[in-house]
């Protein structure tokens, strides 16, 4: 009894004040999403703690403060989404909102961030699934509507620019969440620039935070360059669009934010948009009878072969290194990204509900790697990186395991294959090793032991697992492969491309979990 008499004023102290808070149930549902999304589940996580405590007496108080921290959280994105809008109107500035949520239970298999718009309505079966989830962050997305925020190159914003992002920060600076800035490019120029550029803008803005008061140890940011289009870039429209600072706050360990960002990168939709921005480079010749579908129902991309060669890095090899007995490389596209479906956990807040759903892909040849930046602390400088996975935190089968398979008579191993179960986020770069002619001599070295530049991209049916080899005489140009989600020990497909004659050739591979 002395424990649920200890509770009372505890209670009542923080209804009150969410009380004078205005956090009010009674509160447009419409308009404060996040505090009564907050305030439910925090009633239903408080009353289960009050039971266990005090019995019925300690549910009904146990409820009432859940309901209190549950809603003052929702009640804090709250207050600060309405302070953007109201900066948005005033400054001229395209802002648009995401929700991030996550499970509260433990145990729960599907224990991950979801990403959501605001408006994005939810079905019956994803209301179950997601039950349990509660809201823990917001992503403001940020663009200018009127001007460039940075002059061409520069990693300094204009004078008008600076004093906009500075009454941005003064709306953060009582945060007391992790705070991530990721700053996006439109695709002209080079790659590797637009990430470079990108990442120092970034650094940029989470500086001005820091001068408004956050501390560094609280404060992240990167630049993800060009490497998630929300908009075509053959259009200026398009381009302002993807030129854009997403800031993301999060509650919880720094962990989260890596999470997020972790989630962003195997985020299908931006791997769909940037094949459709590299055929639509492509001008079409004069002769040609067919057109570039880049997003019809079937999700082919079709082109003529001068088209294709365009859009590849030219091959240098007459002779195959290692001859995997493939054929010519006649189509662009690969169908492997409708394979693994689409997770609607990683949501696709900026993108049409009519694109989101038109998943397209180039196959890893014609695709070529992307560029993005690592998570870094504002503190240090350096990269942000997760070190303490243990084994229930992959996927089955690729906690830094062996997969190999024998094409054409040679003997393919891809060590560590390490992949992080919540994100479908690769931790480890594989080597992919060769043995030429295999005989079955275990103890023999391989003819090749390739590096690596690995990329996943996540579904509710399978992964797609993309490694690009990075030395520069390679037998191997790059491997597709759709690697299963569940405890299956072979691979769905694959496919593996390599240069002979002067041009692409592919050949399947399915490798098998050792």
């Amino acid at each position: 009894m002395t424990m649920i008499s200890n509770f009372k004023p505890i209670v009542v102290a923080v209804t009150s004040a969410l009380l004078l808070s205005s956090c009010a149930v009674t509160q447009s549902v419409e308009n404060n999403k996040e505090t009564v999304i907050g305030c439910a589940i925090g009633t239903g996580i408080g009353a289960l703690i009050g039971n266990y405590i005090g019995g019925k007496e300690g549910m009904a108080y146990g409820a009432a403060a859940g309901a209190a921290i549950g809603c003052t959280v929702g009640y804090d994105f709250q207050k600060k989404r309405e302070a953007l809008e109201a900066l948005a109107k005033t400054e001229n500035l395209d802002i648009q909102f995401t929700s991030i949520s996550a499970s509260t239970n433990a145990d729960n298999q599907q224990n991950s961030l979801l990403i959501s718009a605001n408006n994005q309505a939810m079905s019956k079966e994803d209301q179950e699934k997601y039950s349990d989830y509660q809201v823990v962050g917001m992503a403001a997305t940020i663009s200018s509507t009127d001007e460039m925020m940075f002059g061409s190159g520069s990693a300094e914003a204009t004078a008008q620019a600076k004093q906009k992002l500075q009454k941005l920060a003064a709306i953060y600076k009582d945060s007391k969440q992790n705070i991530l800035i990721t700053g996006h490019t439109d695709a002209s120029g080079s790659e590797s620039l637009n990430q470079t550029l990108s990442e120092a803008r970034a650094r940029y803005v989470a500086t001005l935070f820091n001068q408004a008061g956050i501390p560094t140890e609280r404060l992240f940011f990167q630049g993800a360059g060009e490497s998630q289009p929300v908009a075509a870039n053959t259009n200026e429209t398009g381009k302002a669009k993807n030129r854009r600072v997403e800031i993301v706050e999060i509650e919880g360990k720094p962990e989260q934010l890596l999470a997020y960002s972790n989630k962003q990168k195997t985020n299908l939709s931006y791997l769909s948009r940037r094949s459709q921005d590299k055929v639509a480079t492509v001008k079409p010749s004069e002769t040609t009878a067919k057109s570039v579908d880049v997003a019809s129902k079937d999700a082919q991309i079709t082109m003529t072969q001068s088209e294709m060669v365009q859009l590849i890095e030219p091959a240098k090899q007459q002779k195959a290194l290692v001859d995997f007995g493939g054929q010519k490389m006649t189509d662009p596209s690969t169908n492997f990204a409708q394979l693994v479906g689409t997770k609607k956990e990683s949501g696709f807040a900026l993108f049409s509900n009519a694109y989101a759903s038109e998943i397209s892909s180039l196959n890893c040849a014609v695709e070529g790697p992307r560029v993005a930046g690592d998570v870094k602390s504002l503190a240090t400088g350096e990269s942000y990186n997760r070190q303490d996975y243990n084994t229930a935190d992959y996927l089955p089968g690729m906690n830094g395991t062996v997969w190999v398979n024998k094409v054409n008579g040679h003997y393919i191993g891809l060590s560590p294959v390490a992949v992080i179960k919540d994100s479908g986020t690769a931790v480890a770069a594989p080597k992919v090793n060769i043995w030429k002619n295999y005989k079955g001599a275990s103890q023999e070295a391989p003819s090749y032991e390739l590096s690596s530049h690995v990329e996943t991209y996540y579904g509710d049916r399978g992964l797609l697992y993309r490694i690009f080899t990075t030395d520069k005489d390679s037998p191997v140009r790059c491997i597709d492969v759709v690697m299963p989600i569940d405890r299956s020990a072979t691979a769905i497909t694959g496919k593996l491309y390599y240069e002979k004659n002067k041009t692409v050739y592919e050949a399947g591979f399915e490798p098998k979990l050792l």
